[in-house]
């Protein structure tokens, strides 16, 4: 092959699944981050108009809206209303822990550039390859649960919810594969490019925090599901399908980009426990009855060094960052344990 002389673009330069990530700084820019330019709150003025859509439907030809009906709607119009809002926000704010990360990670300051602006882009026709999918799974949704397809042709609000679940997985799916691609860009970061002082774990807690923040949108997708058991008497495979993919996805979400990481923290605590016991052991053989003073006293220190690199974390997550993942596992469980105080104020409107 004839070579041309020409230099790389700037920026490149990895190799291995990084370099698959780093090849998103040239796709376009994450749809979702475009609607940022309107003010936040037109994630509520959708909300509200999808609800007033659904209730204008339910017009005097077709049966009123009971209060399942009402959950359900809820439950789209602040599903679709957050997802859009935090599916343009998780990537910014993962730029943001990028930038904070970047004094401790081996790669120049053309590689940062590039690594920072794929956290944002993603391939067009991968993003709407994994948007069909999402609506083909939101298709078989609508044909196992409910009435299925037949019940959402003959009724106007039941198409509309049909609609809604089509919409709903097709932007999870979407949203969810930037997620993943950031979230596997940062577990290779932290298992290849991490500086690691085991003894300073906290300066790498971006990564914890880069983790914990797509949480809370599944978390808050979760949230969101008691809207629909809205007057019902028990859960059924139309209601326990989402709960139960949003929470697996939830704990993939956490483990996914601290995996790298966590294996590159164990690698160095075993590396500094054998450089310690290896001098420990040469002071030991050389010990004598009346050893110096000095042996004895860097004898301590390096047992007393050990103790520390033992107890040391085996993630930068913190008691904040504890704090934060509890507080965003609580969500759901509220929310399910004030449905019976939704269904009270409902019931008392309708």
């Amino acid at each position: 092959m004839a070579q041309t002389g020409e230099a790389p673009p700037a920026g490149q330069g990895f190799s291995g699944p990084l370099a698959i990530q780093a090849a998103r700084a040239d796709a376009p820019r994450f749809w979702p981050l475009r609607l940022q330019r309107i003010p936040a709150a037109a994630g509520l003025c959708t909300a509200m108009g999808l609800l007033v859509l659904f209730w204008g439907l339910a017009g005097p030809e077709w049966p009123p809206m009971d209060m399942a009906d009402a959950g359900t709607s809820l439950f789209f119009a602040l599903s679709l209303a957050l997802l859009l809002e935090l599916a343009a926000l998780i990537p910014r704010a993962a730029q943001r822990d990028f930038d904070v990360l970047a004094p401790a990670l081996s790669l120049d300051g053309a590689q940062r550039s590039r690594l920072r602006r794929a956290l944002v882009r993603y391939e067009r026709g991968a993003l709407w390859l994994n948007g069909l999918i999402g609506i083909v799974v939101g298709i078989g949704h609508v044909a196992l649960t409910g009435g299925g397809w037949g019940a959402a042709m003959r009724d106007p609000l039941e198409l509309a919810f049909a609609f809604c679940t089509l919409a709903l997985w097709g932007l999870m799916a979407q949203t969810g594969s930037v997620l993943v691609a950031n979230a596997l860009l940062f577990a290779e970061l932290g298992q290849r490019n991490a500086r690691v002082d085991i003894l300073a774990i906290d300066r790498l807690r971006p990564f914890a925090t880069a983790a914990l923040r797509p949480m809370l949108l599944i978390m808050s997708l979760l949230a969101a599901y008691p809207l629909m058991l809205l007057d019902a008497d028990a859960v059924t495979l139309e209601t326990a399908i989402g709960p139960v993919a949003t929470a697996l996805l939830a704990l993939a979400a956490v483990w996914l980009p601290l995996r790298g990481l966590a294996r590159r923290i164990a690698m160095a605590r075993q590396a500094a426990l054998a450089r310690i016991d290896t001098d420990v052991a040469a002071i030991w053989a050389g010990a004598a009855p009346h050893s110096a003073p000095a042996d004895v006293m860097r004898l301590e220190a390096l047992l007393a060094l050990r103790t520390r690199i033992l107890a040391a974390p085996a993630l930068p997550l913190g008691t904040g960052g504890i704090g934060r993942g509890l507080v965003y596992l609580s969500l759901p469980l509220v929310t399910w344990g004030g449905k019976g105080f939704a269904e009270a104020i409902l019931d008392r409107i309708f």
